[in-house]
Formats: structure tokens, C-alpha cells, sequence
């Protein structure tokens, strides 16, 4: 009854219960409305990420097997054909067929997780990578998998087994005859578990998940965790049934995946509770807004009718002088509360407003380092064109060596060149950026071509801006070294300066420059304006400017030239960002 007879006969209580009947009934409202639209939103997002997953864990599966399936081509050619209907000596084809395996094994990305090829007879003779010529027992022939494949011969059979002592697949298909459409023998490939093992446990999957890749036949053949149960709420039914899709049982989410390359059923269950978590936690979000928000509607009542009105005018004062540019003013409250707050928050801001106006100074710089940054990030088109003309013609000649030799080194140089879109990369990196693109030059130069380093080994610990070393080799051999007779080289040296920096040089003996030329060149530096790329210098411009916009003075290029005898340019940059 007192509390009524105060509600009643107090304006300030009304307005009070007023105040909380207006504010905190919306903010439930809306909280409620919240979470069921967020929890709709988050709980679809996981199951549509869970099936995109899902899927590329099928696609790299897919992309094993299919790598390896042509391995079974070598079934088709003469010799293998030979070596299968004639019953005579077969040592030439079976030559014949153990080199094409060789070869095979060269030419494909997951040859190496092959453990052995082995071709079949129909009378139980065989050619296999680990036993050469041999004779099987002909009773083996009779039991799957190969009678399975004498009546479905355009089928490919993967099973699990153990290959000395450790496990593996052995995919089974036949080898049909052109002439007569008849199978003439088997091809056997037995694949190393662990590559599928190392797709799985490398597959970006919650700690909670659990995954299972069962055969056709329903045996399990890969799981993660590795000993991992199937749940007992599986609906083993519905997702034979079905080549993919999801669905929820209990407390369990289920998202399921059919490879029709091989038939394999790929199928993750996660706790649902993983699945609505980022919904809860938005629920738990909206509770504490919500109880806050009570909180403070309350405080702000009581400070609305006490304090508010004189600090408030006081405020509006400093404010009205502000907006006429009278950016020195301050306001002082000794007060704690939100007024004081709010007011060190006005001096804040006219604080950042000063300081923007001094900013907008620097603006120009800044679009210019974005535009340096910009060109940092083009590869030069040429380049890679020659490249790959490179790699053609050399694989034409049959020089398999060199040509693995030079794709390596234009995959790691492109790897080195993006870095993962970081500016600053490790010393070390810079240089081995160096070498394979010298690895390439040399691979089209190698008549004309020499490269030495000479390095102090502890400066590869510490950082560079990226791609700042290769413009100005690049320059060394284009404007240089292909410009004279003979052979050129290109020197690298690199070590630390008296002050402490590190210093790294370029030095080639290519035809040099005039001195016209020479001051030319230094002053474009000094000016940070690049030439047209087709005059040379344009990369020497660029990294000189990205130097000084990184570290400032004293850093940069210095450049000195003979004409007729060769150039040296010298790089300086702080020993920053030890990795080691």
C-alpha cells in the first residue's frame, strides 16, 4: 500500500514508472525479435557452411583419386596389350611397361602416393613396380575383386588393405581389348592412406565435428578424430538414399556429401549446440543490452532531475562558440559524471578536429605512397610470357629436369610475390625471391649469364619492404648486361654498414651509362618522378620512393655507373623486424 500511496503521490515516481514503461518494453520487444531473426541467420549460415566444407573435402578426395585413375591409361597402350595376350617372352613389354610407370610417375602431382602398380594376366601373370615379372596364383582370380570386375567391367573397384603393414586403398580396374571389347587383365594401384588421412585432418573443421568417409559398401574407411564412433543417431537410411544434404536429429546436426566419382559417402555430425552458438550468444548479448540499458534509464532519470539542466547549459555555450571556428575553447566541469564525460569527449573531439585540419596536409602523400603501392603489386606480363615460352620449348626438347627445375622457381618467385598481400617479408624471402628469378633468367641466358652472392648470412633475419630488389636485378640484366657482348654477370653483396644498417649491391658488368644518362637517372631519383618504363629506371624510381615513404632518411638507392664497364647500385635500409 505505501509503495502505491508513493506511486500516486509522487510526480517524480509516475514519471519514473513512465519512463521504464516507454523505454524497457520496446527494448524486450526488440531483443525477442533480435534473436529469433539472428538465430535464423547464424543457425543457416553454419548449416551452409558445414556443406560448403563438406563438399571441398569431397573435391579434394575427387581430385586424388582422379589424378591417380590415369595412371590407368598405361592398361591401353601396346605394350601392356602385349605383354597381356602374348604367351610367349614378354621381358621387352614388360620393359616397356615398368618404363611407362616411370614416366607416369613424373608427369602427375600425387604419383608419389602411390605404394605400387601391379598389371594382371587373366592366366594369373603379372608385371608389378616392386616384383617385376611374376606369376599370381589363379585361384586369386577367382575371389573379388576381380570376379566383381569380369561382370562389371567398366567398373573401378577401391578398397581398403594393408600394404606392408600399413594401410591402404587398392583401386582395381580392367583392361579391355579394342580389338575384341573382351577383358584381358587387371591394372592394380595401391594408394597410400595417409595422403587421404592428411586431406582430412588438414580440412578446416570445428574441434567438435566429427568426420567419416564410408565405401559404397558402407565400411568406414577414414574418420576424424582418427577413432571416432559412428553416432548412434545416425539415419544410415536417409543418406543412402540421398546424394547429400543435411538434416538434425537430437542434439545432432548431420551434413552428408556422395563423391560420384567413387561413391563414397562423406558425412560430418556436429553437437547442435556448436551450431547455435553464435546465436546464443547473441541472446546472452541482447539480455545484458537490454539489462544495462534498464540500468541506466534509471541513473539517467534520477541524474534528469537533479543535476543536468546547469552543465547542460554550460555545454551548449562551448558548443555554439565552436561552430563559429573558435576551435580554442574548452570545457571544464570537476564533476565524475556523464556531463563531465561528455564534455572531455567535446574536448576530444575539438582536439581531433585540429588535428585532422593538420592531417589533410599529409593527404598527398598518402595517395601517392597507395598509387606506389598499387604498382608494387603489377607483375610484369612479359616476364611471365617469356617464361612459359621457356618452359614450352624446353619441354618440347624433353628436358624434364630443367623444366621441373624452372617451373619451381616461377611458382615459388609468384608464391614470394604475393605474401599473402604482406608489404614487409623477411630478408631471406627477398633473396630467394632473387634466385628464382635469376634461376629463370638463367634458364633463357645461360650462354651470356653468371651469378654470384655474397652474403653476410645475419641480415637474412631481418625485414624488407617486398619486391624491392627484384626491379633493379631486372634492370641489371635488361638495360646492362643484354646491351653488351659476351657473357655478363650479376654480383649480389650484401652485409652491414658501419652505422649498423644493411647494405646490399648490384653490381653487373653490362654496358653501363654515359654520365648524362647517369645524372639523368639520379636526379629522377632524387625527384621521385619514375621514367616511362620502356626508358629504363622506372623500377629503380619506384623502389627508391617506397624506401623513403617506409623508413625515411637516409634510406634508398645510390646508383654509379661506368660506360662500357658496368653498374653498381646500393641499396641502404635499417636492420628492423629480427625474425630469428
Amino acid at each position: 500500500m505505501k509503495f502505491i500511496k508513493w506511486i500516486v503521490s509522487s510526480l517524480r515516481a509516475k514519471l519514473l514508472m513512465m519512463f521504464l514503461f516507454l523505454t524497457v518494453i520496446p527494448l524486450i520487444l526488440v531483443g525477442m525479435i533480435s534473436y529469433m531473426k539472428s538465430y535464423d541467420i547464424f543457425a543457416q549460415k553454419s548449416y551452409s557452411l558445414a556443406q560448403i566444407q563438406l563438399a571441398q573435402l569431397r573435391s579434394e578426395y575427387d581430385e586424388v583419386i582422379q589424378d591417380i585413375k590415369r595412371f590407368t591409361e598405361i592398361g591401353k597402350k601396346d605394350s601392356t596389350v602385349q605383354f597381356l595376350i602374348d604367351k610367349q617372352n614378354t621381358a621387352e613389354e614388360s620393359k616397356s611397361i615398368l618404363g611407362m610407370i616411370k614416366l607416369y610417375r613424373e608427369s602427375y602431382q600425387y604419383s608419389d602416393s602411390i605404394m605400387n602398380i601391379k598389371i594382371i594376366g587373366l592366366d594369373g601373370k603379372a608385371v608389378s613396380e616392386d616384383r617385376g615379372v611374376h606369376q599370381l596364383d589363379r585361384q586369386a582370380l577367382t575371389k573379388p575383386p576381380f570376379v566383381t570386375l569380369l561382370d562389371e567391367p567398366t567398373k573401378t573397384l577401391i578398397e581398403p588393405i594393408y600394404k606392408n603393414s600399413n594401410p591402404a586403398l587398392s583401386m582395381t580396374s580392367t583392361i579391355v581389348s579394342d580389338s575384341s571389347e573382351e577383358v584381358i587383365g587387371f591394372i592394380d594401384i595401391v594408394i597410400k592412406a595417409s595422403v587421404f588421412k592428411e586431406i582430412l585432418h588438414d580440412a578446416s573443421l570445428s574441434n567438435s565435428s566429427t568426420v567419416q568417409i564410408q565405401s559404397e559398401s558402407g565400411t568406414i574407411l577414414f574418420s576424424y578424430p582418427q577413432f571416432a564412433k559412428t553416432s548412434p543417431l545416425l539415419d544410415q537410411k536417409s543418406i543412402e538414399e540421398n546424394s547429400s544434404g543435411y538434416f538434425t536429429k537430437g542434439s545432432t546436426f548431420f551434413v552428408y556429401d556422395t563423391s560420384e566419382l567413387t561413391g563414397w559417402k562423406f558425412i560430418r555430425y556436429t553437437p547442435l549446440t556448436e551450431i547455435t552458438k553464435e546465436a546464443n550468444e547473441i541472446r546472452s548479448l541482447i539480455v545484458l543490452t537490454v539489462g544495462s540499458i534498464l540500468i541506466f534509464t534509471i541513473g539517467l532519470y534520477i541524474f534528469i532531475t537533479s543535476r543536468l539542466i546547469l552543465p547542460l547549459r554550460l555545454l551548449k555555450r562551448k558548443m555554439k562558440q565552436a561552430s563559429q571556428w573558435d576551435l580554442e575553447v574548452k570545457f571544464e566541469n570537476k564533476g565524475t559524471d556523464e556531463i563531465s564525460e561528455l564534455g572531455e569527449n567535446f574536448n576530444s573531439m575539438l582536439i581531433k578536429i585540429k588535428d585532422l585540419l593538420t592531417k589533410s596536409i599529409n593527404e598527398q602523400k598518402q595517395l601517392k605512397k597507395a598509387e606506389l603501392r598499387t604498382m608494387q603489386a603489377q607483375i610484369n606480363p612479359h616476364f611471365l610470357y617469356n617464361s612459359l615460352e621457356t618452359i614450352i620449348w624446353m619441354a618440347e626438347a624433353r628436358k624434364t629436369g630443367q623444366v621441373i627445375e624452372i617451373t619451381k622457381a616461377l611458382s615459388h618467385f609468384f608464391r614470394i610475390s604475393l605474401s599473402k598481400g604482406k608489404d614487409v617479408i623477411p630478408l631471406e624471402d627477398e633473396i630467394n625471391h632473387i634466385r628464382n628469378y635469376l634461376t629463370i633468367q638463367k634458364m633463357r641466358y645461360q650462354d651470356i649469364l653468371d651469378v654470384t652472392f655474397h652474403l653476410n648470412e645475419d641480415i637474412l633475419e631481418y625485414e624488407i619492404i617486398k619486391l624491392t630488389l627484384q626491379p633493379i636485378v631486372e634492370n641489371a640484366i635488361y638495360h646492362g648486361i643484354k646491351n653488351k657482348r659476351g657473357k655478363g654477370f650479376v654480383r649480389i653483396k650484401g652485409d652491414f654498414t658501419p652505422e649498423g644498417y644493411i647494405s646490399i649491391d648490384v653490381i653487373d658488368n653490362g654496358i653501363g651509362m654515359k654520365e648524362d644518362k647517369l645524372e639523368e637517372i639520379r636526379s629522377q631519383l632524387s625527384q621521385g618522378v619514375p621514367f616511362e618504363k620502356e626508358q629504363g629506371g622506372f623500377g629503380m624510381v619506384n623502389v627508391h620512393q617506397r624506401i623513403h615513404l617506409h623508413y625515411g632518411e637516409p634510406f634508398g638507392l645510390t646508383i654509379n655507373s661506368w660506360y662500357g664497364s658496368g653498374t653498381r647500385v646500393s641499396l641502404i635500409i635499417p636492420a628492423e623486424g629480427r625474425n630469428r
